[in-house]
Protein backbone atom coordinates (compact mmCIF):
# COMPACT_ATOMS: atom_id res chain seq x y z
CA UNK A 1 0.00 0.00 0.00
CA UNK A 2 2.67 2.42 1.27
CA UNK A 3 4.84 1.51 -2.02
CA UNK A 4 1.57 2.04 -4.46
CA UNK A 5 1.26 5.30 -3.05
CA UNK A 6 4.64 6.62 -3.27
CA UNK A 7 4.69 5.46 -7.04
CA UNK A 8 1.39 7.69 -7.49
CA UNK A 9 3.67 10.34 -5.71
CA UNK A 10 6.67 10.05 -8.28
CA UNK A 11 4.76 9.70 -11.33
CA UNK A 12 2.74 13.19 -10.10
CA UNK A 13 6.24 15.11 -9.40
CA UNK A 14 7.38 13.55 -13.15
CA UNK A 15 4.49 15.52 -15.03
CA UNK A 16 5.26 18.10 -13.04
CA UNK A 17 9.02 18.57 -14.00
CA UNK A 18 7.79 17.56 -17.62
CA UNK A 19 5.57 20.55 -17.63
CA UNK A 20 7.67 23.13 -15.68
CA UNK A 21 10.46 22.29 -18.04
CA UNK A 22 8.03 23.08 -20.85
CA UNK A 23 7.37 26.51 -19.87
CA UNK A 24 11.11 27.51 -19.35
CA UNK A 25 11.30 26.41 -22.91
CA UNK A 26 8.36 28.33 -24.39
CA UNK A 27 9.57 31.52 -22.35
CA UNK A 28 12.62 30.62 -24.04
CA UNK A 29 11.70 31.12 -27.78
CA UNK A 30 7.98 32.24 -28.24
CA UNK A 31 7.04 30.88 -32.16
CA UNK A 32 4.13 32.47 -33.94
CA UNK A 33 2.52 29.69 -36.26
CA UNK A 34 1.42 32.56 -38.40
CA UNK A 35 4.33 33.32 -39.92
CA UNK A 36 6.81 31.67 -42.25
CA UNK A 37 10.56 32.36 -42.41
CA UNK A 38 12.79 32.12 -45.38
CA UNK A 39 15.05 29.51 -45.39
CA UNK A 40 18.29 30.70 -47.41
CA UNK A 41 21.24 29.02 -48.67
CA UNK A 42 24.71 30.07 -49.90
CA UNK A 43 25.04 28.51 -53.35
CA UNK A 44 28.14 28.00 -54.36
CA UNK A 45 28.84 27.87 -58.31
CA UNK A 46 31.55 26.14 -59.59
CA UNK A 47 34.28 27.96 -61.62
CA UNK A 48 33.50 29.59 -65.00
CA UNK A 49 35.37 30.35 -68.12
CA UNK A 50 33.90 31.99 -71.22
CA UNK A 51 35.18 31.49 -74.99
CA UNK A 52 34.51 33.94 -77.29
CA UNK A 53 34.03 32.68 -80.98
CA UNK A 54 33.72 35.11 -83.83
CA UNK A 55 31.23 35.16 -86.31
CA UNK A 56 33.20 33.05 -89.13
CA UNK A 57 29.99 30.91 -90.10
CA UNK A 58 26.58 31.36 -89.05
CA UNK A 59 25.78 30.36 -85.24
CA UNK A 60 24.50 26.61 -86.01
CA UNK A 61 27.53 25.81 -87.68
CA UNK A 62 29.46 27.13 -85.09
CA UNK A 63 28.08 24.91 -82.46
CA UNK A 64 28.18 22.41 -84.26
CA UNK A 65 32.05 22.85 -84.17
CA UNK A 66 33.01 24.02 -81.14
CA UNK A 67 30.34 22.45 -78.29
CA UNK A 68 32.07 18.84 -78.25
CA UNK A 69 35.31 20.97 -77.47
CA UNK A 70 33.64 23.38 -74.60
CA UNK A 71 32.15 19.81 -73.39
CA UNK A 72 35.71 17.94 -73.19
CA UNK A 73 37.22 21.20 -71.60
CA UNK A 74 34.38 21.42 -68.97
CA UNK A 75 35.19 17.97 -67.41
CA UNK A 76 38.79 17.70 -67.65
CA UNK A 77 39.44 21.37 -66.16
CA UNK A 78 36.12 20.46 -63.62
CA UNK A 79 34.79 24.01 -64.61
CA UNK A 80 31.71 25.39 -66.52
CA UNK A 81 32.80 26.54 -69.86
CA UNK A 82 30.47 29.07 -71.65
CA UNK A 83 30.55 29.19 -75.51
CA UNK A 84 30.16 33.03 -76.04
CA UNK A 85 29.08 33.99 -79.84
CA UNK A 86 29.60 37.52 -81.13
CA UNK A 87 28.03 39.25 -83.03
CA UNK A 88 30.98 41.21 -85.03
CA UNK A 89 34.61 40.26 -85.26
CA UNK A 90 35.54 43.88 -83.68
CA UNK A 91 33.40 42.72 -80.63
CA UNK A 92 36.47 40.32 -79.36
CA UNK A 93 38.37 43.41 -78.93
CA UNK A 94 36.08 45.13 -76.64
CA UNK A 95 35.21 42.05 -74.34
CA UNK A 96 38.85 41.65 -73.67
CA UNK A 97 39.28 44.92 -72.85
CA UNK A 98 36.92 44.58 -70.40
CA UNK A 99 37.34 41.73 -69.02
CA UNK A 100 34.78 39.70 -69.94
CA UNK A 101 36.21 36.71 -71.69
CA UNK A 102 38.74 35.10 -70.54
CA UNK A 103 39.73 33.35 -73.83
CA UNK A 104 38.64 32.61 -77.80
CA UNK A 105 39.31 31.56 -81.18
CA UNK A 106 40.69 34.47 -83.00
CA UNK A 107 41.37 35.36 -86.54
CA UNK A 108 44.98 36.44 -87.57
CA UNK A 109 44.05 40.15 -87.87
CA UNK A 110 41.37 40.15 -84.78
CA UNK A 111 44.31 38.74 -82.78
CA UNK A 112 46.62 41.49 -83.62
CA UNK A 113 44.31 43.82 -82.64
CA UNK A 114 43.54 42.67 -79.70
CA UNK A 115 46.94 42.01 -78.58
CA UNK A 116 47.90 45.34 -79.27
CA UNK A 117 44.94 46.81 -77.08
CA UNK A 118 44.84 44.27 -74.64
CA UNK A 119 47.83 41.87 -74.86
CA UNK A 120 46.42 38.62 -75.13
CA UNK A 121 48.25 35.54 -75.47
CA UNK A 122 48.30 32.78 -78.40
CA UNK A 123 49.15 28.86 -76.75
CA UNK A 124 48.03 27.05 -79.72
CA UNK A 125 45.73 26.67 -83.04
CA UNK A 126 44.03 23.87 -84.50
CA UNK A 127 46.02 21.42 -86.94
CA UNK A 128 43.71 20.26 -89.85
CA UNK A 129 45.70 17.40 -91.22
CA UNK A 130 48.83 19.39 -91.58
CA UNK A 131 47.61 22.52 -92.31
CA UNK A 132 47.52 25.47 -89.75
CA UNK A 133 47.50 28.33 -91.85
CA UNK A 134 44.86 30.01 -93.89
CA UNK A 135 45.03 32.48 -96.78
CA UNK A 136 42.51 35.06 -97.75
CA UNK A 137 40.75 35.00 -101.06
CA UNK A 138 39.72 37.05 -104.28
CA UNK A 139 36.25 35.39 -105.61
CA UNK A 140 34.32 35.79 -108.20
CA UNK A 141 31.39 33.76 -110.18
CA UNK A 142 32.87 32.03 -112.99
CA UNK A 143 30.24 33.61 -115.81
CA UNK A 144 31.28 37.02 -114.48
CA UNK A 145 33.63 37.68 -117.08
CA UNK A 146 35.73 39.24 -114.20
CA UNK A 147 40.13 38.00 -114.32
CA UNK A 148 41.46 40.70 -113.66
CA UNK A 149 41.02 44.63 -110.91
CA UNK A 150 40.42 45.90 -114.65
CA UNK A 151 37.57 44.23 -114.91
CA UNK A 152 36.22 45.25 -111.40
CA UNK A 153 35.73 48.62 -112.11
CA UNK A 154 32.15 49.66 -111.40
CA UNK A 155 31.26 46.57 -109.61
CA UNK A 156 30.19 45.39 -106.11
CA UNK A 157 32.67 44.18 -103.65
CA UNK A 158 31.87 42.16 -100.66
CA UNK A 159 33.86 42.46 -97.62
CA UNK A 160 33.58 40.88 -94.17
CA UNK A 161 34.73 42.84 -91.52
CA UNK A 162 36.93 45.59 -90.53
CA UNK A 163 38.85 43.35 -87.86
CA UNK A 164 39.89 40.37 -90.44
CA UNK A 165 42.52 39.24 -92.51
CA UNK A 166 41.25 37.26 -94.90
CA UNK A 167 38.10 39.67 -95.12
CA UNK A 168 39.34 43.67 -95.24
CA UNK A 169 42.95 43.82 -94.98
CA UNK A 170 44.30 41.63 -97.33
CA UNK A 171 41.72 42.49 -100.26
CA UNK A 172 43.04 46.39 -99.49
CA UNK A 173 46.73 45.41 -99.64
CA UNK A 174 45.64 43.25 -102.80
CA UNK A 175 44.30 46.81 -104.32
CA UNK A 176 46.78 48.94 -103.37
CA UNK A 177 49.27 47.18 -104.89
CA UNK A 178 47.15 47.40 -108.12
CA UNK A 179 46.88 51.22 -107.49
CA UNK A 180 43.16 51.01 -106.19
CA UNK A 181 43.39 53.16 -103.03
CA UNK A 182 40.14 54.38 -102.79
CA UNK A 183 37.49 51.47 -102.82
CA UNK A 184 34.31 53.66 -102.33
CA UNK A 185 34.97 55.37 -105.76
CA UNK A 186 36.07 52.55 -107.64
CA UNK A 187 33.46 50.22 -106.82
CA UNK A 188 29.94 51.03 -107.38
CA UNK A 189 29.49 49.35 -104.12
CA UNK A 190 31.12 48.33 -101.12
CA UNK A 191 29.13 46.18 -98.08
CA UNK A 192 30.43 44.09 -95.52
CA UNK A 193 28.67 40.90 -95.41
CA UNK A 194 29.50 40.38 -91.30
CA UNK A 195 30.83 36.21 -92.45
CA UNK A 196 33.07 34.94 -94.61
CA UNK A 197 30.69 32.58 -95.78
CA UNK A 198 27.82 35.49 -95.74
CA UNK A 199 30.45 37.23 -98.29
CA UNK A 200 30.55 34.19 -100.67
CA UNK A 201 26.62 33.73 -100.96
CA UNK A 202 26.38 37.61 -101.64
CA UNK A 203 28.08 37.05 -105.21
CA UNK A 204 25.93 33.23 -105.67
CA UNK A 205 22.84 35.18 -105.20
CA UNK A 206 24.08 38.04 -107.44
CA UNK A 207 24.44 41.01 -104.36
CA UNK A 208 27.96 41.20 -105.13
CA UNK A 209 30.59 40.72 -107.59
CA UNK A 210 33.62 40.83 -105.87
CA UNK A 211 33.44 38.63 -102.79
CA UNK A 212 36.64 38.11 -100.19
CA UNK A 213 36.69 34.93 -97.87
CA UNK A 214 39.35 32.87 -95.67
CA UNK A 215 40.20 29.90 -97.98
CA UNK A 216 39.55 27.58 -95.07
CA UNK A 217 35.63 28.33 -95.37
CA UNK A 218 35.87 28.33 -99.04
CA UNK A 219 36.72 24.98 -99.59
CA UNK A 220 34.62 24.08 -96.46
CA UNK A 221 31.80 25.39 -98.58
CA UNK A 222 33.11 23.85 -102.17
CA UNK A 223 32.99 20.23 -99.60
CA UNK A 224 29.53 20.62 -98.45
CA UNK A 225 28.00 21.61 -102.08
CA UNK A 226 30.44 20.25 -104.51
CA UNK A 227 28.55 22.23 -107.60
CA UNK A 228 30.10 25.54 -105.87
CA UNK A 229 33.68 25.17 -107.56
CA UNK A 230 31.62 25.01 -111.31
CA UNK A 231 30.35 28.52 -109.98
CA UNK A 232 33.37 30.39 -108.37
CA UNK A 233 36.79 30.99 -109.43
CA UNK A 234 39.89 32.20 -107.02
CA UNK A 235 41.62 35.02 -108.65
CA UNK A 236 44.05 35.79 -105.99
CA UNK A 237 45.11 34.14 -102.82
CA UNK A 238 47.41 36.02 -100.16
CA UNK A 239 50.39 34.83 -97.97
CA UNK A 240 49.68 32.49 -95.00
CA UNK A 241 48.59 33.47 -91.74
CA UNK A 242 48.07 31.40 -88.58
CA UNK A 243 44.50 30.08 -88.64
CA UNK A 244 41.75 30.25 -85.82
CA UNK A 245 44.45 30.27 -82.45
CA UNK A 246 43.21 29.96 -79.04
CA UNK A 247 43.88 32.87 -76.95
CA UNK A 248 43.92 33.59 -73.76
CA UNK A 249 43.83 36.64 -71.66
CA UNK A 250 47.24 37.92 -70.54
CA UNK A 251 46.03 37.77 -66.65
CA UNK A 252 44.32 34.58 -66.82
CA UNK A 253 45.45 32.68 -63.86
CA UNK A 254 48.78 30.90 -65.01
CA UNK A 255 47.98 27.98 -63.32
CA UNK A 256 44.70 27.60 -65.75
CA UNK A 257 46.35 28.93 -68.22
CA UNK A 258 49.22 26.08 -68.08
CA UNK A 259 46.40 23.26 -67.70
CA UNK A 260 44.35 24.51 -70.97
CA UNK A 261 47.90 24.76 -73.50
CA UNK A 262 48.09 21.15 -72.18
CA UNK A 263 45.33 19.91 -72.79
CA UNK A 264 44.46 21.37 -75.83
CA UNK A 265 48.58 20.69 -77.56
CA UNK A 266 47.48 16.50 -76.05
CA UNK A 267 43.76 15.75 -77.78
CA UNK A 268 45.28 13.71 -80.65
CA UNK A 269 46.38 11.54 -77.62
CA UNK A 270 43.28 10.81 -75.55
CA UNK A 271 40.74 8.53 -77.50
CA UNK A 272 37.74 10.80 -75.94
CA UNK A 273 38.88 13.28 -77.94
CA UNK A 274 38.30 11.84 -81.16
CA UNK A 275 35.27 13.43 -81.93
CA UNK A 276 36.66 16.61 -81.02
CA UNK A 277 39.14 16.67 -83.15
CA UNK A 278 36.56 15.47 -85.84
CA UNK A 279 33.67 18.23 -85.21
CA UNK A 280 36.63 20.65 -85.80
CA UNK A 281 38.12 19.30 -88.65
CA UNK A 282 41.57 19.21 -87.25
CA UNK A 283 43.72 16.35 -86.38
CA UNK A 284 46.18 18.02 -83.69
CA UNK A 285 46.58 21.46 -82.52
CA UNK A 286 49.93 23.20 -82.28
CA UNK A 287 52.03 25.45 -79.99
CA UNK A 288 51.45 29.24 -81.31
CA UNK A 289 53.25 32.39 -80.84
CA UNK A 290 53.47 36.23 -81.40
CA UNK A 291 56.04 35.67 -83.76
CA UNK A 292 53.65 33.59 -85.75
CA UNK A 293 52.20 36.26 -87.20
CA UNK A 294 55.03 37.84 -89.34
CA UNK A 295 52.97 37.76 -92.38
CA UNK A 296 50.36 39.83 -90.89
CA UNK A 297 52.60 41.83 -89.61
CA UNK A 298 54.11 42.62 -92.83
CA UNK A 299 51.40 43.33 -94.33
CA UNK A 300 49.84 45.61 -91.66
CA UNK A 301 53.10 47.71 -91.76
CA UNK A 302 52.67 48.10 -95.61
CA UNK A 303 49.36 49.54 -95.30
CA UNK A 304 50.74 51.78 -92.47
CA UNK A 305 48.08 50.63 -90.11
CA UNK A 306 48.03 52.03 -86.41
CA UNK A 307 46.73 49.00 -83.88
CA UNK A 308 46.69 50.95 -81.18
CA UNK A 309 44.19 53.41 -83.25
CA UNK A 310 42.60 51.70 -85.62
CA UNK A 311 38.92 51.72 -86.08
CA UNK A 312 37.71 47.86 -85.85
CA UNK A 313 34.20 48.39 -86.14
CA UNK A 314 32.67 48.86 -89.59
CA UNK A 315 31.27 52.02 -90.21
CA UNK A 316 27.39 52.17 -90.27
CA UNK A 317 26.71 53.22 -93.86
CA UNK A 318 28.85 50.28 -95.36
CA UNK A 319 26.71 47.90 -94.66
CA UNK A 320 24.31 46.09 -97.48
CA UNK A 321 22.25 48.85 -98.61
CA UNK A 322 18.71 48.81 -99.64
CA UNK A 323 17.14 49.40 -103.18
Amino acid sequence: MIRTKLLAVSFVLLVLSFFLGCSKKDNARKVDLNKTEELTYNVIEPPEIKIGLIPEQNIRNMALRYEPLAGYLGKKLNMRVALIYLDNYGEVCDKFMYKQLDAAFFGSFAYALTHAKSGVEPIARPDYSGISTYRGLIIVRKDSNIKDVTDMKNKRLALVHRATYAGYLYPLYYFKQHKVLDLESFFSKVMFAGSHDKAIIAVLNGEADIAVSKDLVYERMVKENPDLENKLIVLSASGPVPSNAFCVRKDLEPGLKKKLKNILLNLQNDQKAGSVLASLGATRFIETGDKDYSNLYETIKALDIDLDTYPYYERPDMGFKKD
